[in-house]
């Protein structure tokens, strides 16, 4: 570049110092006007002005002393910081650069063309000043996006171990009153909630438990704080009504949730939270064939009572079902037929209609399953009952 358009750039730059301050002020107030994210707090608003100011401040010294790169002011790492702790996407600080270098580029240029009427020195001052405030902003950029994404991730953790204290010391803490337990969790306990266990990928299982805070009508946000077990606890705000713990579904892959029932008050929040672990031991325990996305209380509560040992809990439904409990296809549908026959109260018509099965195949059936049992299913029905639950919950962890 020749040192003419150098010595124009450096000459316009100086000139153009007194006038930093009024237009930090004009950034200021266009960045908050076409940004609204970034109008919120106070103390926030003033670290951007201050954060304006020393970015224009450093760029026109380092214009007007001849000097292209320059490192960013502390200021705008902590404005970046500041926007990370408040929630604010990188993507609207990203913006409010890109608004300063218009700004900056479009006064430099009216500048250009009162210091000089040379058309061809205006142009090549103009190309040498959008080069390095490109590479001023690009460097900038780089450097701001990362100290927002650390100061996140840092947030969030600090928050979230801060979280996971207040849940755990309200769920052990019996003699805390509601309103104390209401005032550390920052969450209305005098409703009815749902406590959900999930593990697998953090992410998505946050989000897929704020759509089923949804799909259930909460009209309040759930609490969601991270388990030590690498996934999350949840407490759903349920509607007046309630809602059925067997109608959640998860719709992320890789994930998994166990439910408990719904549970009024501060006892309530404890009890579902109790049996949406016990509902996931339960979900553990069980193979891969007999694995689910969700597992509710209202269904494996009875298994999970009784799983205090698994080999006895095994050795119990072997001797209740006797050949029945064989691990191979045709006893595993023997055993989902009986199951489902009972659920219906023994009507051959209802289970036949939810198996998709002639009402005949049905009653064949049950005549197998007694063969294999080798005595009537009436015989001890209750211990039928929660035996082919067991099989059903755990799969091949109880049979033989």
């Amino acid at each position: 570049m020749p040192p003419a358009v150098d010595d124009l750039v450096s000459r316009t730059a100086a000139a153009l110092a007194g006038e930093m301050e009024g237009l930090a002020d004009h950034l200021v107030a266009r960045m908050l006007h076409e940004i609204p994210e970034l109008d919120g707090d106070p103390a926030l608003v003033d670290l951007l002005r201050t954060s304006v100011a020393d970015n224009i401040r450093v760029a026109m010294t380092r214009f007007s002393s001849g000097e292209r790169r320059a490192e960013p002011p502390e200021t705008a790492l902590a404005y970046a910081r500041g926007l990370a702790q408040a929630g604010v996407p990188v993507s609207a600080l990203l913006r409010a650069y890109r608004l300063g270098q218009a700004e900056c580029q479009q006064l430099m240029i009216e500048a250009f063309a009162r210091d000089t009427d040379d058309p061809a020195a205006i142009v090549a001052a103009t190309v040498e000043f959008s080069a390095a405030t490109f590479a001023y902003i690009d460097g900038l950029s780089e450097q701001v996006v990362q100290a927002h994404a650390a100061e996140r991730r840092r947030w969030l953790q600090s928050r979230a171990a801060a979280r996971s204290a207040e849940v755990a010391t309200v769920l052990a803490g019996d003699a805390l009153e509601v309103g104390q337990a209401e005032r550390m969790l920052g969450y209305e306990l005098g409703r009815t909630h749902l406590g959900l266990v999930g593990w697998g990928d953090t992410d998505l299982l946050e989000r897929d438990v704020r759509r089923v805070a949804t799909d259930l009508g909460c009209l309040r946000e759930p609490l969601v704080v991270p388990s030590d077990a690498g996934g999350v606890w949840a407490w759903l705000p349920l509607p007046r009504g309630g809602a059925d713990p067997r109608s959640v579904t998860m719709s992320a892959a890789g994930v998994r949730l166990a439910v408990g029932n719904p549970g009024a008050g501060l006892a309530g929040f404890r009890s579902t939270h109790r049996q949406a672990l016990a509902a996931r031991a339960v979900a553990l325990a069980a193979d891969e064939v007999a694995r689910t996305a969700v597992t509710t209380y209202a269904d494996a509560g009875l298994v999970a009572l009784l799983r205090t040992d698994l080999a006895d809990l095994a050795a119990w439904v072997q001797g209740v079902l006797g050949d029945l409990a064989i691990d191979d296809e045709p006893h595993a549908r023997l055993r989902e037929t009986v199951r489902v026959l009972l659920a219906h109260q023994g009507s051959h018509t209802a289970a036949a209609a939810e198996l998709s099965l002639h009402r005949n195949t049905v009653l064949y059936r049950l005549r197998r399953a007694e063969e294999a049992r080798g005595r009537p299913l009436d015989e001890g029905r209750l211990d039928v009952e929660v035996a082919l639950l067991a099989c059903h919950l755990l799969g091949r962890r109880v049979l033989c």
